[in-house]
C-alpha cells in the first residue's frame, strides 16, 4: 500500500506483505512458484514466531530494566536518565507493534478511524525519541572517554533530565500534523478501509516525510558514527600511552578517574550505542535509498520479492534493537547485575522435600 510517510509506509508495507503472502496459502501448492513458496515460508516464520517474540520478550525485558533503573544507586548517574528514557521510548514502540501483529492475525484495529491517527502519531514520536536518546547516550560516553575533565560539568542528572524533556517536546509538536492528515480511507484494491494519508494533505505529508528522514535517519546515524569513531580513536590512544605511565602521579590520576561513576559505565554505554547502530543502520540505508530514489523509477520498478524479504529481515533487526537492551545491560553493567541479584534475593525460597516445606 502506498503512503507518503516513509516510516508508516515501511511498517504497513511489511505488514501487508506478511498478510498477502500468508493469503497465498489459499492457493494450491502447484499454483505457487518456487519464489512464492520461499517468500511464504519466510513470512510465516516472521509472522508466527519472530514478531510476537520480539514484542513480548522486549516488553517484559524493558519493564524489568525500567524498574531496576528506578533504584537509588543507578538513579544518581546522568547516563541512567538517558537509558531510562530510551527504555520508555522502546517500550512505546513495541506497544505500537502489537497493532501490527494483530493486523497479521486479522484484527485490523490500526485501520479504524481514530486509532489510525493515534497509531501513526505514536509510532512517529516513539521512533524519534528512541534514536535521539541513543544519540544522547553516545554523546555522554563521548564526553566521558574523550573529555573526562568535563564530566562534572556536562554529565549531571539535572542536565540529563532537562535534555530528555526538551527532546520530547519537539516530536510531540512536529508530528501532531499526522493527527489530522491521516485517516482510515477506503482502498479499492483491498475493498476495505486502510490507514493512510489524506490526498489533500499529500504535499504536507511529503514535507514531513523528508524532515522525519533527516531527523531520524541521516543526522543521528551520522552523528553516532562520528562519535563512536572518536571514542574508538581515544581508546586506542589510551592503550598506547598506558605503558608509558610510569610516574607515580600519573597512576594516581588514573585510579582517580576509574573511581568516577561515569567512567565505570562507559563500557555499557558503548555497547548500547554500537549495538543500536549495527542493528538499525541496514534498514536506515534502505529507507534512505527508496526515499531519495526518483519517483519515476519507483513507479516503473516496484519492489521485488527478494528486495521485500531483505527489507523484512532488516526491519526485524531494528525491532530487535528495542528488545535487546536488558541483555546488554546484564552483560556490560556490574551495577545492573547487582541490582537484579538484590531484587531476586527479596523473594524467599522454600525448598520442598518429601511433601513438607523446609524453612531456610
Amino acid at each position: 500500500m502506498e503512503t507518503t510517510d516513509p516510516y508508516l509506509g515501511q511498517v504497513m508495507n511489511t505488514t501487508s506483505n506478511l498478510i498477502d503472502t500468508e493469503n497465498q496459502s489459499n492457493k494450491t501448492f502447484y499454483m505457487m512458484t518456487s519464489e512464492e513458496q520461499i517468500s511464504h515460508q519466510i513470512a510465516a516464520i516472521f509472522n508466527s514466531y519472530v514478531l510476537p517474540t520480539e514484542i513480548f520478550v522486549g516488553l517484559v525485558a524493558n519493564v524489568v530494566s525500567i524498574l531496576i533503573f528506578f533504584g537509588k544507586e543507578l538513579r544518581k548517574m546522568s547516563s541512567s536518565v538517558y537509558v531510562l528514557a530510551v527504555l520508555f521510548a522502546d517500550t512505546g514502540f513495541l506497544l505500537s507493534l502489537i497493532f501490527v501483529w494483530l493486523e497479521v492475525l486479522g484484527y485490523r484495529i490500526n485501520h479504524m478511524s481514530g486509532m489510525c491517527q493515534f497509531w501513526v502519531y505514536w509510532t512517529y514520536v516513539c521512533s524519534y525519541l528512541s534514536v535521539w536518546y541513543m544519540v544522547c547516550i553516545t554523546v555522554e560516553n563521548y564526553i566521558t572517554i574523550c573529555h573526562p575533565t568535563r564530566i562534572k560539568d556536562m554529565c549531571t542528572p539535572k542536565r540529563a533530565r532537562i535534555v530528555t524533556v526538551a527532546l520530547a517536546v519537539g516530536p510531540a509538536l512536529l508530528y501532531s500534523v499526522s493527527l489530522f492528515s491521516t485517516d482510515a480511507l477506503y482502498h479499492p484494491g483491498t475493498k476495505q478501509d486502510v490507514c493512510n494519508s489524506k490526498p489533500e494533505f499529500a504535499l504536507m505529508n511529503g514535507i514531513v516525510a523528508y524532515i522525519d528522514s533527516i531527523l531520524t535517519l541521516l543526522v543521528p546515524s551520522l552523528a553516532m558514527t562520528l562519535l563512536l569513531i572518536a571514542i574508538v580513536i581515544a581508546i586506542v590512544h589510551s592503550i598506547r600511552i598506558k605503558r608509558k605511565r610510569l610516574l607515580k602521579g600519573s597512576k594516581k590520576q588514573k585510579n582517580k578517574m576509574v573511581k568516577c561513576p561515569q567512567v565505570r559505565v562507559a563500557k555499557m554505554l558503548f555497547a548500547l550505542s554500537v549495538t543500536y547502530l549495527i542493528l538499525n543502520l541496514p534498514i536506515h540505508v534502505i529507507r534512505l535509498y527508496y526515499l531519495l530514489r526518483p519517483s519515476q523509477y519507483n513507479e516503473a520498478h516496484s519492489m521485488s520479492k527478494h528486495e521485500g524479504m531483505i527489507q523484512l529481515v532488516f526491519l526485524h533487526l531494528s525491532y530487535i534493537s528495542c528488545s535487546i537492551k536488558f541483555f546488554l545491560l546484564c552483560a556490560f553493567s556490574a551495577n545492573f547485575r547487582k541490582r537484579i541479584r538484590e531484587c531476586l534475593s527479596c523473594f524467599p525460597y522454600s525448598p520442598v522435600s518429601n511433601g513438607f516445606a523446609t524453612n531456610v
